[in-house]
């Protein structure tokens, strides 16, 4: 298969900045990730910087996915990049795959007790219900996975290996003769 771009996807905690960076060490492309641009735009627009997490929670989801909407248009059309997307990136009205052009969709899965504990490490995310997280996450884990997996050319279960023995394994599935790097 000949790809211009490796686009990750999957759930938040899913590991897709991690093995992105790792990615783009290995195979020497710039690393993007979709939330950074949704900051960019977010400050541009005359905003005080945030996080992905602090724009969704004071702006609200209407706000983000508009934003996050520009950045698909903008991340498509990018080559020899790894591009990390949000774990609700595919579910945005404007997002197409085949804008992507030859890109390699790559999902990056795992167990949902690995997934949600990751998640957790950082606090309750503002679209989790924060009565009952778990109800939450796993609502839209069933909702988003079929999705994640449609999309994939690849899946690669990242929850019991360390970033690199995944980064080395999507390597060899894209037919990349790369090192992996720590």
């Amino acid at each position: 298969m000949h790809f211009d771009k490796i686009v990750l996807i999957g759930f938040k905690g899913s590991g897709k900045t991690k093995v992105g960076k790792l990615l783009s060490s290995a195979t020497g492309w710039k690393f993007l990730d979709i939330d950074a641009v949704v900051e960019n735009m977010h400050a541009e627009a005359g905003h005080e910087r945030e996080r992905a997490r602090g724009i969704f929670y004071k702006f609200g989801g209407d706000y983000f996915r508009c934003l996050e909407g520009k950045a698909i248009e903008q991340v498509s059309k990018v080559k020899y990049e790894v591009v990390s997307l949000g774990g609700g990136t595919p579910m945005n009205q404007r997002f197409k795959k085949e804008e992507f052009g030859n890109a390699a969709f790559v999902h990056l899965d795992g167990r949902p007790d690995v997934i949600f504990e990751r998640i957790m490490r950082k606090g309750i995310p503002p679209f989790f219900d924060k009565e009952n997280p778990r109800k939450s996450f796993d609502a839209l884990y069933a909702e988003r996975e079929p999705h994640y997996k449609r999309l994939a050319n690849f899946t690669v279960d990242n929850s019991g290996i360390p970033a690199e023995q995944a980064c080395g394994m999507i390597c060899k599935l894209l037919g990349l003769d790369a090192e992996v790097q720590k």
